[in-house]
């Protein structure tokens, strides 16, 4: 008999702690609107840096690795709803990548690469349609649920900050003849205005 409660108690416990579908819609609804409003971007950081060939047989094979931080940052992201909207303004951030560690043939570690980046398209999208997705993907909602994996994940957010991690794949370099793709993962902090 006393098996049987034993059995009960770990049944009822399971039973009231399972999320529902509806807990996490209600959720990532609320997470949505307190992103309404203006965002300034006051730091941003990257990790995982590489900048490479996209095969290893590739006769001219080369990989370059780095870390990353900005400075003259100057976006400002403003989140509207009904329809949902995302303006993303100013003219980006300067981004200094520091060479940590190259192929053998390289000779460029320490060296530095220097370049203006834009916020926006590089991360994300401005246009109608974003929206947050398992209480902490934010994503252009136009592409559907599968773009999810493409999105920002949001680490942290209350009243005056967010912090976005947004993985980051693109050709390097981004304009002229392309000689690899560029990987890495940025943490970008906002807050409020």
């Amino acid at each position: 008999m006393n098996k049987i409660y034993t059995y009960l108690i770990m049944l009822l416990i399971l039973l009231v702690s399972c999320e529902t579908s509806e807990d996490v819609e209600t959720d990532s609804a609320k997470i949505a609107s307190q992103l309404l409003g203006s965002w300034e971007l006051v730091e941003i950081t990257s990790e995982d840096g590489r900048i490479g060939s996209n095969f290893a047989g590739d006769p001219n094979y080369f990989e370059i690795l780095y870390t990353g931080e900005a400075s003259n940052l100057d976006v400002t992201m403003t989140f509207s709803e009904d329809p949902n909207a995302l303006d993303i303004t100013g003219e980006g951030f300067q981004y200094e990548r520091t060479v940590t560690q190259t192929s053998d043939h390289l000779e460029t570690e320490g060296d530095k690469i220097i370049d203006q980046w834009t916020f926006a398209y590089d991360f994300l999208s401005p246009g109608t349609g974003w929206k947050v997705e398992e209480q902490k993907y934010l994503y252009d909602d136009t592409r559907g649920s599968l773009w999810v994996d493409f999105g920002a994940e949001i680490l942290e957010q209350n009243e005056t900050t967010l912090v976005l991690k947004m993985d980051y794949r693109k050709d390097f370099p981004k304009t002229g003849w392309r000689l690899g793709t560029e990987t890495n993962t940025f943490y970008a902090t906002f807050e409020k205005q």
